[in-house]
């Protein structure tokens, strides 16, 4: 009986090995017209995909990648002065997010190559209406810029800000294990705010809760991007990776470690941007509807960054 046990225990032990340890799939963009949800009645008028267009091609557009469990609102009032500066503006939204019911449970399919395809259709969209395209995206869609700036050639300015490559304080060693066995547990929602739970940002386009399941397949994302930072230099024209130092939910370390691999292989065209501590800058900075937020600070910023200063009144 006891050698019984303890072969069950070994076999347990090398599935449990080769589970996290196996590679993880390689991200590949998919041909697809829409989203697997785009036109469902469960999504909010107010959390659709927002395009603002000047009805011409200009020279500047903005893709602009919202945070999971958030809405194209999140980044609404940035992209309405990028518009008010002359560019065309997509900010599209993410499957499964949106919804009238903020407890759905649809969010837990958002996978990483979900959010590649949604991504790259709206980059193809962007080309079409503006001659230099830049993409931004905060982050789990952090990692999808990041993933963007190393294979597209044809994105002129990528923009990495707060990319969720590994949670703080998480050792580098234990990312790819994590994402692996997350993949394969059941899915589990967590509490954004275990006090407040459904009531937190009530009224809100927002989701109170995260999947464990979908956090996984984006840290996924991140270690791929890493493994191809490694291998080859990136393609997009410039880089720009933004943090906070006072950011609580993401690894900082991990994003810098980023920029040096990117810096060895393309020094001219990556540069690194963080807000100081004493600034408080919260890890969601661009949604001007959070509490405590610093838009006041960021956006200005941001523009400049992004579009260079203001041109001077005459």
């Amino acid at each position: 009986m006891l050698k019984k046990i303890s072969i069950a225990i070994l076999v347990g032990i090398l599935v449990l090995l080769a589970v996290l340890f196996r590679p993880l799939p390689t991200m590949v963009p998919t041909p697809a017209d829409r989203a697997p949800d785009e036109g469902s009645s469960e999504i909010d008028p107010r959390g659709q995909s927002v395009e603002l267009n000047h009805g011409a091609v200009t020279e500047d557009v903005f893709v602009l990648l919202h945070g999971v469990t958030n809405s194209p609102l999140q980044f609404l009032d940035f992209g309405k002065l990028l518009y008010e500066r002359g560019a065309n503006v997509l900010i599209p939204r993410l499957p499964f997010h949106g919804y009238r019911d903020r407890m759905t449970p649809a969010h837990q399919f958002l996978t990483a190559q979900l959010m590649l395809d949604q991504a790259n259709r709206a980059i193809d969209r962007a080309k079409k209406i503006g001659r230099k395209v830049t993409v931004v995206g905060l982050s789990v869609n952090g990692n999808t810029a990041a993933w963007i700036a190393q294979n597209r050639a044809d994105v002129d300015f990528a923009v990495v800000m707060a990319p969720f490559f590994a949670a703080r304080g998480m050792p580098d060693w234990s990312i790819s294990p994590a994402a692996r066995l997350f993949s394969h547990l059941p899915n589990v929602f967590v509490w954004w705010d275990p006090k407040m739970k459904d009531q937190l940002d009530e009224g809100a386009l927002t989701y109170p809760r995260f999947s464990t399941r979908s956090l996984a397949s984006i840290l996924g994302l991140g270690v791929e991007v890493f493994r191809e930072a490694k291998e080859r230099p990136p393609l997009a024209k410039k880089i720009l990776i933004m943090t906070s130092a006072a950011d609580t939910a993401i690894s900082n370390p991990r994003a810098e470690q980023l920029a040096e691999i990117w810096k060895k292989s393309a020094p001219e065209r990556i540069a690194t941007y963080q807000f100081p501590l004493e600034w408080n800058v919260p890890h969601d900075w661009m949604d001007a509807q959070q509490p405590g937020q610093k838009v006041d600070i960021v956006y200005p910023i941001l523009l400049d960054l992004v579009m260079g200063p203001t041109p001077a009144a005459n």
